[in-house]
């Protein structure tokens, strides 16, 4: 395969992002592994999705490269890393699917929505001050003892809020380390690019 073709198989545009093409693959390789995908061939197409994937994410196709270098590029591609990247995916395509999610080249395909992480962290600091706001205004208003607020509720609400805001912090940290990989992964090609030839 070239690397048209390595986009194609895995069914983005050309010069997508890394994310892009993670998120292909995961979706690719829930549906052709063998252990999950028994038709003919599903173990064929699993190892060209697991070619392409490994390709893409290891080749600067980002970068703006002249024809030649792409040719010079590609071929040591095809001496080297394809053949090995084909043996790993036929290794892959003998194990059951969920030891092939345990994989590091799955796992490799994991991406943090930034959105997603400052949403439950909102949500998490919401659920805490309703909690604590609405049991004192509650307790505040009541009249009788028949209209105080439940403390066991107010306690079991307050401890799910605190527990979501810890996992939305740990999310952020994941996603913080995610970003700053990526900053220095295209500092590192913004040099290489302005090396002087």
């Amino acid at each position: 395969m070239n690397l048209w073709e390595y986009y194609s198989v895995l069914g983005v545009r050309q010069g997508a992002s890394d994310d892009e093409i993670k998120k292909a693959y995961r979706r690719k390789a829930m549906e052709y592994h063998p252990d999950r995908n028994h038709s003919e061939g599903a173990q064929e197409v699993f190892v060209k999705i697991t070619e392409a994937y490994e390709y893409l994410t290891s080749h600067p196709h980002g970068r703006n490269i002249t024809e030649e270098e792409v040719r010079r590029n590609y071929q040591a591609w095809v001496d080297y890393r394809q053949a090995e990247a084909r043996k790993r995916a036929e290794a892959y395509s003998r194990t059951t699917y969920q030891a092939f999610k345990k994989s590091p080249l799955y796992q490799s395909t994991t991406v943090i929505d930034g959105t997603m992480v400052f949403l439950g962290l909102g949500l998490a600091v919401t659920v805490i001050l309703m909690t604590v706001f609405g049991y004192t205004y509650r307790h505040r208003m009541a009249i009788g003892p028949q209209e105080e607020p439940s403390v066991s509720l107010a306690v079991i609400t307050l401890t799910i809020g605190v527990l979501y805001l810890v996992i939305s912090i740990f999310y952020l940290s994941a996603w913080l380390a995610q970003e700053k990989k990526r900053k220095e992964g295209k500092d590192v090609t913004q040099n290489k690019d302005q090396e002087p030839v």
